[in-house]
């Protein structure tokens, strides 16, 4: 008859071995790494705000004008939906957001080019938001599905591309908003 040796004692310290390179290796998620993306997120919302609102009367970006964007984000949240949010929906909503908004940006930036108008300060903002697309990205560590993108209505004249531009940016501002605060919320529960 064959004697196998006890292998137990190995078996188990090859597996503690195979579960400690597991823990170590694994993307990090400790509450203090979390908290300081989204610290850093919610700055960078703000500086896009600032951007928005920088040469700009407030005042006028808040106006309603006759065009209406339906297909730009809206937001449906009150103040008392901060308690509820969660740092994963959160993040992906915001990541789907700003694509949006950038979708519309770079369709804004082909008809002020086409005009021959001034745009720098719309590449900025399309500049600083795929900055934050792609911190954002890295919170959320997988990319959420891509947002249908429509048909926008063309910009024949100079009024409707002003039109345009102030709709984009106030819905952007209102965006940038609740976000800086959605993220506040969420960084101090981490």
């Amino acid at each position: 008859m064959t004697v196998f040796p006890d292998i137990t004692l190995p078996l188990i310290f090859f597996m503690s071995l195979v579960e400690l390179f597991g823990f170590t290796t694994a993307r990090p998620t400790s509450t203090a790494q979390g908290r300081e993306g989204l610290k850093k997120l919610q700055h960078d919302m703000r500086q896009l705000s600032k951007l928005l609102t920088h040469g700009v009367d407030v005042s006028e970006m808040m106006q309603d004008f006759e065009r209406d964007l339906t297909s730009l984000p809206t937001l449906s949240y009150s103040a008392k939906d901060l308690k509820s949010l969660e740092v994963s929906s959160t993040l992906s909503e915001l990541y789907s957001g700003l694509k949006s908004f950038l979708f519309h940006l770079d369709w804004l930036q082909h008809k002020q080019e086409q005009l021959e108008t001034e745009f720098s300060k719309t590449k900025k903002i399309a500049h600083h938001m795929k900055s934050i697309s792609l911190k954002v990205l890295r919170e959320i560590g997988t990319a959420p599905s891509e947002p249908i993108y429509p048909t926008l209505p063309p910009l024949n004249s100079y009024w409707n591309m002003y039109q345009a531009t102030m709709e984009i940016y106030k819905k952007l501002y209102l965006f940038c908003d609740w976000y800086s605060r959605a993220l506040g919320v969420l960084k101090h529960r981490r």
